[in-house]
């Protein structure tokens, strides 16, 4: 693979909600058709690191919720569509940090920081502690396969099973 695919494959992307929905919906309903998926399809993903920085950065992040995915894409050889695992990363905060607690409702939850949505900062002495921020759901991995380490101690493999398929 070129240095210049490489690196244009390693671009952080946003992900619009509702396609990060269809991403998820995919991965929940995978065997609702008979579809049968194989484990080795989703061994594992890399995250650059810069990447997790990039996420970090989102005002009021305090956690990283993770969504397992699947994503069409095309292969480029067979121009056949197929579904290709993700994985979604998204800001999260518990709520007592972020919004007004309602009662009933658990202050230590973790919520996600998703879209527009408007925080609070309950240590603000300002008028208006609220301020409106727009938060990203991303992808960011790269999927094992076919970026995979086969010499780590993690790549565990079927009894017989070549691990030169990755």
């Amino acid at each position: 693979m070129s240095e210049q695919k490489l690196n244009d494959e390693w671009v952080p992307m946003s992900v619009p909600v509702p396609l990060a929905q269809e991403w998820i919906g995919n991965w929940i309903n995978a065997n609702a058709d008979g579809e049968r998926l194989d484990p080795r399809e989703m061994r594992a993903f890399v995250v650059r690191k810069a990447d997790f920085v990039e996420l970090l950065n989102q005002v009021d992040t305090e956690y990283v919720r993770l969504y397992v995915g699947r994503k069409k894409e095309t292969n480029e050889a067979t121009g056949l569509e197929h579904l290709r695992p993700c994985l979604l990363l998204v800001s999260a905060a518990t709520r007592k940090d972020v919004m007004t607690v309602n009662e009933g409702q658990d202050p230590d939850t973790i919520v996600d920081l998703i879209g527009e949505m408007t925080v609070t900062n309950p240590a603000s002495t300002i008028d208006d502690p609220a301020e409106t921020y727009d938060y990203q759901v991303f992808d960011f991995t790269r999927p094992c396969p076919p970026r995979c380490d086969d010499e780590s101690d993690l790549f565990i493999t079927r009894d017989g099973e070549d691990k030169s398929f990755c």
